[in-house]
């Protein structure tokens, strides 16, 4: 598992700490000249833990990861994309072989309906042969909001014994009809992507831009970090008391042992599914990122890193919320202030880094 895996599953720097990113500027307090040489020495007490910490040189570091710029060719590429997922609906027209037909259907056998063949607002596909002969021949034609009955006869060798060779009558509804050559970009898909009747083209072409920049930013914070903060710790000297290492390891454990009961999963097969790593090497993460937000947590005190009011307000985007208020309310005051710190004490490193 690598660590910027295991940022995204939430443990790094902080521990059950939400991923966030920003702007990228930092306007935090310059250290002098001897700070900046000298490793300072600290003591982390948590709880009824006690862990030590002798920071060593977090200045002039490297990193490979370079900020990609987000083009206009590639906004326009999104754009499709969406216009793809998010069809029109016609309820204007016959239904044709190559439309997507969104359908309401029951079938019956002797006048009673057998169990799997009735469904609501169905997806159909007509000339993808997904249905059993006949059904789907007799949908092209019909008009949206028609209904008709259609008699056929499953085949004899069909999986369901019960209805193989049996002759059944399917009630259909067509509701309306998609086909992806009659996208277009218009204010008409800005309006079917966001349920608002006012939205725009533009708008959505803007919105679309900034997640995108917002996505690019945050894959260059989360790079970068994870290669700085590992020069950091092997530059330190830092040690993690067993009680801290246990309880942490607990909490990671209980939070995906449930999770994997949610998937009807084990916790080994959990992580190798969803995360791509070990109990073993998950957890001895887990040890690796206390050792992160220690380091963290005293460049933040010796530098006096200040989240500035910009970035507070990029932590908010990131994590999902209309503004600082917003985020502080969902995840508390104290919280929220462990993400703001994190955030410019990471970016001041990036900063800092080696041209």
């Amino acid at each position: 598992m690598t660590k910027r895996n295991m940022m995204k599953a939430g443990i790094a720097m902080a521990a059950a700490m939400v991923l966030m990113t920003g702007c990228g500027n930092n306007t935090a307090t310059e250290t002098t000249a001897a700070t900046t040489a000298a490793a300072v020495e600290t003591t982390v007490a948590q709880a009824e833990t006690e862990s030590s910490l002798v920071l060593g040189e977090y200045k002039g570091l490297t990193h490979t990861k370079v900020r990609d710029e987000v083009t206009s060719g590639e906004v326009e590429a999104q754009l499709h994309a969406l216009a793809t997922q998010y069809p029109p609906r016609n309820k204007e027209r016959a239904a044709v072989e190559g439309d997507n037909a969104n359908i309401d259907y029951e079938g019956k056998l002797d006048g009673v309906a057998f169990e799997g063949g009735t469904a609501y607002a169905h997806d159909l596909e007509l000339g993808s042969d997904t249905f059993i002969e006949g059904f789907e021949d007799a949908v092209v034609g019909m008009m949206p909001g028609e209904e008709k009955d259609i008699p056929l006869t499953f085949p004899e060798d069909y999986h369901n014994a019960s209805l193989a060779g049996k002759d059944v009558v399917f009630h259909v509804k067509l509701n309306y009809v998609t086909n992806l050559d009659e996208v277009e970009l218009n204010d008409e898909l800005a309006q079917r992507v966001t349920y608002k009747k006012d939205a725009t083209l533009e708008q959505l072409r803007n919105d679309t831009r900034n997640k995108m920049e917002i996505n690019a930013e945050v894959y260059y914070y989360m790079e970068s970090a994870v290669e700085l903060l590992s020069q950091v710790v092997a530059n330190s000297e830092v040690t993690v008391d067993s009680k801290l290492a246990e309880e942490r390891v607990s909490e990671f454990k209980d939070q995906y042992i449930a999770q994997a009961m949610l998937y009807g999963m084990d916790y080994k097969t959990f992580l190798a599914s969803f995360m791509n790593t070990t109990p073993e090497q998950a957890e001895a993460d887990v040890v690796e990122s206390i050792k992160e937000e220690m380091v963290m947590n005293e460049i933040i005190r010796v530098e006096n890193i200040q989240a500035t009011e910009e970035q507070k307000a990029m932590v908010a985007r990131i994590n999902g919320c209309d503004d600082t208020a917003h985020l502080e309310e969902r995840y508390g005051k104290e919280q929220a202030e462990k993400m703001y710190g994190m955030y410019a004490g990471t970016y001041f490193l990036i900063e800092n880094a080696a041209k």
